[in-house]
């Protein structure tokens, strides 16, 4: 008899776990239905405005994608100067307008780090904090 019952108990089991997985995989399709009606309605969304932003602001997203790509460049000369690579300024068919600076360039002014004044600054502002930092 023992047999028969661990079979009986094992079949249980089975069919306990499938019912399990199977309301697992229903929740799971109800939740995939959902998601993709909101993807559907946040589609429907983005069309209506780009729409709007078609008819209505043309020229600003133009001088938006400048921006972004006036941005890139930065970050990438940035990037390549933290790697220690010298990069010259990307070649451009057409020049590129100079609506105002990234940063003001009378305010910040491009530091010459091999210079000797450069190194005595720099002196001075580690001992300045050395000093306060021992007080």
């Amino acid at each position: 008899m023992a047999p028969e019952l661990k079979a009986a108990d094992c079949t249980q089991r089975l069919a306990d776990q499938l019912q399990t997985l199977s309301q697992v995989a229903e929740i799971l399709t109800f939740r995939l239905l959902e998601l993709e009606e909101r993807l559907a309605g946040q589609e429907v969304g983005l069309e209506e405005l780009l729409e709007r932003g078609m008819t209505s602001g043309a020229p600003m997203a133009e001088g938006n994608e400048l921006r972004l790509v006036e941005t890139e460049d930065r970050l990438a000369r940035l990037e390549s100067l933290l790697k220690g690579v010298a990069v010259q300024a990307p070649q451009l068919d057409e020049p590129i307008a100079e609506e105002e600076p990234f940063l003001d360039d009378q305010e910040f002014e491009r530091p010459n780090f091999e210079s000797q004044e450069f190194e005595r600054q720099q002196v001075e502002h580690e001992q300045a904090f050395m000093d306060e930092l021992s007080a």
